[in-house]
């Protein structure tokens, strides 16, 4: 999978104007404040239909101006295109696949498969659990799209149990929302225990073939915060049973909070080097490494489920880690994956397969154009 052509209609600073990409994509160098990161946000928009900074669609509108669209066409090996568009005024968002409008994000999310790499992923290594959390259902949603209505479903069902509980309902209630929690949570922890293996075995590799010798031996552990066995995480009927067991031990505790205190909402991911928390004992440099080695198993799994690879989005990647790892890390992107790497500087390592663009007031232009 390649983007062929992005066109840029009123998105934050980037001046509006179409571009055509390169196969192999492009580096963008220019000082902070230009637009470098604006324009992976734009690709970004394209893959998810959101920002990845967080921000509310009438927050990406250029200024002074009323909305903004983002269009693309990519290109799958097969040969076929298909055209995404994204638009918003600030209130509803409109995205459509050639043409035709879609219902919902759901329906149109793999068009085009984006994996960014940011600073910010140093979150879900050393940052709360709802940052880990955040990034396998992301990875689940993408990779199996049937976790969507999962995700989703169970994330009514609790907000439904949680307001049950702030209602002081009886115990007859209560008890048929547990089993409504278990019946819509239980393939949610299901899911998340397989991906957990599969990137385990990804984000060793990668982390050893990005560090030295020294600091290999990343792990990746899934911890349900449902009081389960071992071992059992990947076993339905175990999972029911146990949470079944801790929501009836904590119903009490449950009603004086007002808020349900086990279930998936609760799990966590525990990253490790050499058998200590990387959050915790490891160094920026080791914590880093671990962040670009979850992305980088994020794009194997990605790829191995659709058949596709997906575009990657490198934000001041190569300014964060050390020559040493920036050596390491190029081979481990694929040569066949079209990437997108910002950069304050030049960097000739990565000129000899992508192209260098100069990012000025907004303006992208191809260093070979402007030469």
């Amino acid at each position: 999978m390649r983007l062929i052509e992005i066109g840029l209609d009123r998105f934050r600073n980037l001046r509006s104007t179409s571009i055509d990409i390169p196969p192999q994509g492009a580096v963008l160098i220019g000082s902070n404040g230009q637009g470098k990161t604006n324009f992976l946000e734009a690709v970004h928009y394209l893959a998810l239909f959101r920002s990845f900074r967080g921000a509310r669609h009438g927050e990406v509108i250029a200024f002074g101006e009323e909305r903004f669209q983002v269009t693309g066409r990519v290109e799958y090996d097969d040969g076929a295109t298909r055209r995404v568009a994204v638009s918003s005024d600030g209130n509803a968002r409109r995205i459509a696949i050639d043409g035709v409008a879609a219902t919902s994000p759901a329906e149109a999310v793999g068009s085009i498969l984006t994996v960014l790499f940011a600073p910010g992923d140093l979150e879900i290594v050393a940052g709360p659990p709802a940052e880990r959390r955040r990034f396998m259902d992301a990875l689940l949603a993408r990779s199996a799209g049937r976790h969507w209505r999962t995700i989703h479903t169970h994330g009514r069902a609790l907000r439904q149990r949680n307001e049950a509980l702030r209602a002081r309902c009886g115990a007859d209630e209560l008890e048929a929302w547990d089993e409504s929690l278990i019946r819509t949570g239980t393939p949610l922890v299901l899911a998340r225990h397989d991906l957990a293996g599969r990137v385990d075995a990804l984000f060793g590799d990668f982390g050893a073939r990005i560090a030295s010798d020294a600091e290999s031996g990343l792990e990746l552990r899934y911890r349900p915060s449902v009081p389960i066995e071992d071992g059992r995480a990947g076993e339905a009927h175990a999972v029911g049973e146990a949470w079944r067991e801790a929501l009836v031990r904590r119903r009490e505790l449950d009603l004086r909070r007002g808020w349900t205190s086990v279930g998936p909402h609760r799990d966590d991911l525990e990253l490790q080097l050499g058998g200590r928390p990387i959050g915790s004992y490891g160094s920026l440099g080791q914590q880093r490494t671990a962040a670009i080695a979850l992305r980088l198993a994020e794009a194997a799994i990605l790829e191995a489920e659709s058949g596709h690879a997906p575009v990657l989005l490198l934000d001041d990647v190569f300014a964060e880690v050390d020559a040493d790892r920036s050596r390491a890390l190029l081979p481990c992107l694929g040569v066949h994956r079209q990437r997108f790497v910002t950069s304050a500087r030049p960097l000739p390592e990565l000129e000899t397969s992508l192209e260098p663009w100069e990012v000025t007031e907004g303006r992208i232009r191809s260093f070979a154009v402007a030469a």
